[in-house]
């Protein structure tokens, strides 16, 4: 009886630390895998908590959370209403409805976690050596993929994106960004009792993960990428030399990336003089002239660099039998030969030019300015939930310098439509809770242990995702919105634990 008492513990624990583990891996293989793993995870965890979830109290934070998921579900709710009794109904409004019903499995992720934590049946460590696996070894594909032409799987490089395994979706960069400072601090800890090759180590995935992401072509991952660096070494832990020398090995590598390669060292520099020129063209309007010539002329290196490039690459193939030759022809030639795009022309669906125009130095922030028109149509309550892509079409007809996408590219906005001054003022609210947390748990963060080191990953993790003044994709995507849910539920998990231990 004692042994099979202790195996059904093991079991309680180590089937939903396996699942929640797995979730790392789950965003390489997709939505689905994504979502077949949040069942499964949720669905066996509830099958071994049964009837102890009536014994755990709900905290504040929680209450605060589930807050925000019924208000998605509300604004959502009078969005259907008005379309049924005062505009045109259509399908999508009640396919929204459902959208927001489906979006409280997020909340159910976070709520088990911190049910399983309390009752200490769960592991973060599967979770620690999955990250850790999967950012390394993707960071190591795209600097192959980058060296050779393709990845590891066969996958074909378009140019200068590089996607690894994750085919033709440009998130390389971000994954990286979200899950490798759980592999930096899992070295730290495992590696505690072994100074020099815990400084080896830590100077290698450093510099393995930065080169990853500068590969991958995605800018704003790597700017919060050294954030994130600059953000552990002011954090009064004892491992400051370690990081001091991985952040001056990584300049170097970059300096050497820039040295060799135009296109990224352009792409770069570019999005550095547009972010100039935003600042600029608030304060001086005099030299907006002058900064966009400099734009222009580091695009058009870039550009030329790029050409040179892409028919090289198909004079070396033309005469090889298989379909490589395709590939990268049409793989570059939305680069090399974009479509064409009247200037002043009406835009009432950005899919087919979103892309094209991000050569324009003001391209989100004609998306950022369509969310503020749509947001003023319904102040308070917003227009529920994926409501950007429809309403953003709407105003296009009536205003010159705006343009329509899927979502507006940046958390807070998309809150502030969908959910209006109600939404965002839940999500301030939790704002305020968490800086709160970091000043007054800050010790907390400090201590190497493993249970602090993973606090630690996930609050530098969550700040990152959370930075307002970044583009973003949308928050009510499974991926996005699960990776959100996973950090949230470990910061709750880790501080009732460390907690405890004080």
């Amino acid at each position: 009886m004692i042994l099979d008492k202790k195996n059904t513990l093991t079991n309680d624990v180590l089937l939903p630390s396996v699942f929640f583990g797995f979730f790392p891996a789950s965003f390489i293989l997709g939505n689905l895998a994504t979502n077949i793993n949040l069942v499964l995870f949720c669905g066996l965890s509830i099958y071994f908590l049964k009837s102890k979830i009536l014994t755990i109290k709900i905290s504040k934070p929680l209450k605060i959370i589930f807050l925000f998921f019924f208000i998605v579900f509300f604004t959502t709710t009078l969005s259907l209403v008005r379309s049924i009794y005062f505009q045109e109904y259509e399908q999508s409004d009640l396919d929204r409805l459902i959208k927001s019903l489906a979006y409280f499995r997020f909340f159910l992720l976070i709520l088990i976690v911190y049910f399983l934590s309390r009752l200490d049946m769960i592991d973060f460590k599967y979770f620690l050596i999955i990250s850790t696996l999967a950012t390394i070894i993707l960071s190591v594909d795209l600097i192959y993929q980058y060296a050779f032409g393709f990845d590891l799987m066969g996958s074909k490089s378009l140019g200068h994106y590089n996607s690894g395994f994750f085919g033709d979706e440009l998130i390389a960069g971000s994954y990286i960004k979200n899950f490798g400072f759980f592999s930096l601090l899992f070295i730290i800890y495992y590696f505690k009792d072994k100074n020099s090759l815990r400084f080896i180590l830590f100077l290698l995935a450093t510099c393995i993960l930065g080169a990853g992401i500068i590969l991958s072509g995605n800018r704003m991952p790597l700017i919060l990428f050294l954030f994130g660096l600059l953000l552990l070494f002011l954090f009064d832990i004892k491992f400051k030399k370690i990081l001091f020398v991985s952040l001056i090995s990584l300049i170097i590598v970059f300096s050497y990336i820039f040295s060799i390669d135009n296109i990224i060292k352009g792409k770069f520099i570019t999005y550095y003089i547009n972010a100039e020129n935003l600042v600029v063209s608030i304060f001086d309007k005099e030299k907006v002239n002058e900064l966009e010539k400099k734009t222009d002329t580091e695009k058009s290196k870039s550009h030329n660099f790029l050409k040179k490039k892409t028919e090289k690459q198909k004079e070396q193939t033309k005469n090889k039998d298989d379909n490589t030759l395709d590939v990268i022809k049409y793989a570059w030639e939305e680069f090399v030969n974009p479509p064409k795009w009247n200037k002043g022309q009406d835009i009432t669906d950005d899919f087919e030019f979103f892309w094209v125009l991000q050569n324009e130095r003001d391209s989100h922030n004609k998306i950022y300015l369509t969310a503020l028109d749509v947001w003023s149509k319904n102040k308070l309550f917003g227009n529920g939930i994926k409501s950007f892509r429809i309403d953003c079409q709407k105003l296009l007809v009536h205003k010159r310098n705006r343009l329509c996408s899927n979502h507006p590219h940046n958390y807070y906005l998309e809150i502030l439509t969908d959910t209006g001054i109600l939404g965002i003022f839940v999500i301030i609210l939790m704002g305020f809770l968490f800086i709160y947390f970091i000043f007054k748990y800050f010790r907390l963060l400090n201590d190497i242990s493993i249970h602090n080191l993973i606090l630690l990953g996930s609050t530098i993790s969550l700040f990152l995702e959370a930075f307002p003044i970044k583009s973003s994709g949308s928050i009510f995507t499974t991926s996005n919105a699960t990776y959100i849910a996973i950090i949230v539920s470990i910061i709750l998990a880790c501080k009732n634990t460390s907690l405890k231990k004080l």
